[in-house]
């Protein structure tokens, strides 16, 4: 199996790193490393993925690279990325 855990945690803002979503607001960047933790412990052998759209503007682009390989290098496990193209 295969979870979306995070999904559009991105800002479509250029001036901001992450949405100033509900879940930002009360665990601040934490809550996504949590999230693949957590969903990690549920189920060890599922592939997780964080989920966003709008990949082809550069400066969302880099954001996401820039959050997927912070939470890899701090060893959250992260196995790919989910393309919205809806």
């Amino acid at each position: 199996y295969d979870w979306d855990v995070a999904n559009e945690a991105v800002s479509d803002n250029k001036d901001e790193y992450l949405r100033n979503s509900v879940w930002y607001q009360v665990c601040g960047e934490e809550y996504i490393i949590k999230a693949f933790q957590w969903a990690n412990e549920a189920d060890p052998s599922a592939l997780l993925f964080y989920n966003d759209y709008n990949e082809n503007d550069p400066v969302k682009r880099e954001k996401i690279i820039r959050l997927i390989k912070s939470l890899r290098e701090k060893g959250i496990p992260v196995h790919g990325l989910g393309i919205q193209s809806h």
